[in-house]
C-alpha cells in the first residue's frame, strides 16, 4: 500500500514495504548514497523489498518513480534517482508593480518590484520576495501608492477646484487670486508621475488699483481688470479738448513692495493760444487755430533779425513759451578805413540801417586806390548789406609810396604762394636795394628844395 502525506518543508512519499515471503533466503541491496537525499526505512534491504526515496527540504526527486526495489542480483530496480533543487511556481502579482521577466524560480531566487508610472514604494517596505524551501513565495505586502505631490497652496490666492487632502499622480488643479493680485504663472498645474507640478505652482503678484477716471476723458485701460507692475495706460480727451499732463501713468513702486501709480491723471480742457504775431517775420506752419501743445517756428524778413527763440509752444494757461521773438532791423556797425575817413560828420554813427550809404576821403598825403564804389573823383562810397555787412571799403594809399607799396603788396603775394625761401631771400635782398634807392631819391629831392 503507498500513501502521500505533505510535510511542512518537504513532500515525503511513504512507502510501506512489502517483504517477501518468510523462509525465503536471498542475496542483499546495498544501501546507496543520494546527495540531499536518502532512502527509507533506513535497514539492510533484501531481495525483493521495497524503498522511498526521501529529498531534502527544498530538494525533488528527479525520474518518473521514488519506489526502489531490491532485486535477486543485489542491484535496485530501477536505477538510484538524484535529488535536485525545487522550484516555486510564478511569483504572485503585485498591484501597481511590475517584475523584469523570468521564467524559472529555484529556491532561493528573489524576485525585485518596481512601481508602475505614477505610483512609488511604500517607505520601509522591501520590494522584494524569495522562493522557500516550501516552494512558496515569502509574503510581499503593499509595496506601491500613488505618487504624491506637496501642497499647491499660494498667497494671496485660492484653489478653484474641489481642495484635496492629499495630491497624487494625474489630480489636476485651478487657481484664482484674491483681489488686488494677478496671477503670474499657468492657471492649470497637473500632478506628475515625479512628484512634481507641471506647470510649476503659480504666485500671486500685486497689481496698481483701476487707473482714475478724467472728466471728458478716458485711458487705454477700460477694458483690463488686473493692473500689474510696469503696466501703462494712455489718456485721451474727447474731441476739441486739449490733455494737460502726461499723456500716460504706469504702475510701479516706490518702496519695492506696495504698488501705485507712477503720477496724477492728466486734464482735458478747452485752451486756445491767441495767433501768434511777430512783425516783419513769418510763421511756420501756417494754421488758423491754435490748441494746447500746438507749436510753430518764426523767421524774419530780409534786411531784419531774430531776437529770442525761433519756436514757441502753445501752454495750457494760453501763453505762448518761450515768448514770442522779434524781428529787429539788420545794422551795419560804423565802419573805419586806414588812412581815410566819413568826408561829412552827420555820417558818423554807431550803427546804420541796411542800404544805408557812407561816404569816405582820404586823409592828406594819401589817395583812393580804384576800389570802391566812386561817388567824386576825391570820394568814394559803401552801402549797408541785409547780411550787417558793407560792401568793399575803399581803402587809401601815400602819394610817393606807391611802388613801393605795390612791391611789398607782390612780396607778400609770392610768399603766399609757396615761392622756395631761398628765391624769396633773394627777393627780399633785390627789395632792399629797392628800398636804399628810393630813400635816396627822396633825400636828394628834399636836398634840391632846401638849396633852391
Amino acid at each position: 500500500m503507498r500513501a502521500f502525506l505533505r510535510w511542512p518543508g518537504q513532500l515525503l512519499a511513504v512507502v510501506v514495504l512489502a517483504l517477501q515471503p518468510a523462509g525465503t533466503l536471498e542475496g542483499q541491496c546495498r544501501v546507496p548514497g543520494v546527495t540531499h537525499g536518502q532512502l527509507k526505512p533506513a535497514q539492510n534491504f533484501t531481495y525483493g523489498s521495497t524503498a522511498t526515496l526521501e529529498c531534502d527540504a527544498g530538494y525533488v526527486p528527479v525520474g518518473a518513480t521514488t519506489t526502489l526495489r531490491c532485486l535477486s542480483s543485489g542491484r535496485w530496480y530501477p536505477w538510484v534517482p538524484a535529488c535536485v533543487p525545487g522550484q516555486c511556481p510564478s511569483p504572485p502579482a503585485v498591484d501597481h508593480a511590475d517584475r523584469n521577466p523570468q521564467r524559472e524560480f529555484p529556491v532561493g531566487t528573489t524576485v525585485t518590484y518596481f512601481c508602475r508610472t505614477g505610483y512609488t514604494l511604500v517607505p520601509e517596505v522591501s520590494p522584494v520576495t524569495t522562493c522557500l524551501k516550501n516552494f512558496t513565495w515569502s509574503v510581499i505586502p503593499k509595496i506601491c501608492e500613488k505618487t504624491r505631490c506637496p501642497s499647491p497652496a499660494i498667497q494671496h490666492g485660492r484653489e478653484i477646484s474641489p481642495q484635496k487632502a492629499e495630491y497624487t499622480f494625474g489630480h489636476q488643479v485651478d487657481f484664482q487670486c484674491d483681489a488686488g493680485y494677478t496671477l503670474r504663472g499657468s492657471q492649470r498645474i497637473q500632478c506628475w508621475s515625479d512628484g512634481t507640478w507641471r506647470p510649476p505652482v503659480p504666485y500671486c503678484d500685486k497689481v496698481c488699483g483701476p487707473p482714475p477716471k478724467i472728466a471728458n476723458g478716458q485711458h487705454s485701460g477700460l477694458r483690463t481688470e488686473q493692473f500689474p507692475y510696469g503696466l501703462e495706460v494712455k489718456y485721451s480727451c474727447a474731441e476739441g479738448l486739449s490733455l494737460i499732463g502726461d499723456d500716460s501713468i504706469y504702475c510701479t513702486s516706490d518702496d519695492g513692495v506696495n504698488l501705485a501709480w507712477s503720477g496724477a491723471a492728466p486734464e482735458c480742457r478747452v485752451v486756445r493760444c491767441p495767433r501768434p504775431s511777430v512783425e516783419r517775420g513769418r510763421m511756420t506752419p501756417q494754421r488758423f487755430t491754435f490748441p494746447y501743445g500746438a507749436a510753430v517756428q518764426f523767421s524774419c524778413d530780409e534786411g531784419f533779425v531774430l531776437r529770442g527763440d525761433a519756436e514757441s509752444r502753445c501752454q495750457a494757461d494760453g501763453t505762448w513759451q518761450p515768448p514770442l521773438p522779434t524781428c529787429q532791423p539788420v545794422l551795419c556797425p560804423q565802419p573805419h578805413m586806414v588812412n581815410g575817413r566819413l568826408k561829412s560828420t552827420l555820417d558818423s554813427k554807431m550803427w546804420y540801417q541796411t542800404n544805408a550809404t557812407v561816404t569816405f576821403e582820404c586823409l592828406k598825403g594819401y589817395h583812393f586806390s580804384d576800389n570802391g564804389d566812386v561817388s567824386s573823383e576825391d570820394s568814394r562810397t559803401a552801402t549797408c548789406l541785409p547780411d550787417g555787412n558793407w560792401t568793399p571799403l575803399p581803402k587809401c594809399k601815400q602819394d610817393r609810396d606807391t611802388d613801393v607799396c605795390e612791391e611789398i603788396h607782390y612780396i607778400g603775394a609770392v610768399f603766399e604762394c609757396g615761392v622756395p625761401i631761398a628765391e624769396l631771400k633773394t627777393l627780399l635782398e633785390i627789395q632792399k636795394l629797392f628800398l636804399e634807392i628810393k630813400k635816396l631819391k627822396v633825400e636828394l629831392e628834399n636836398l634840391n628844395k632846401s638849396v633852391l
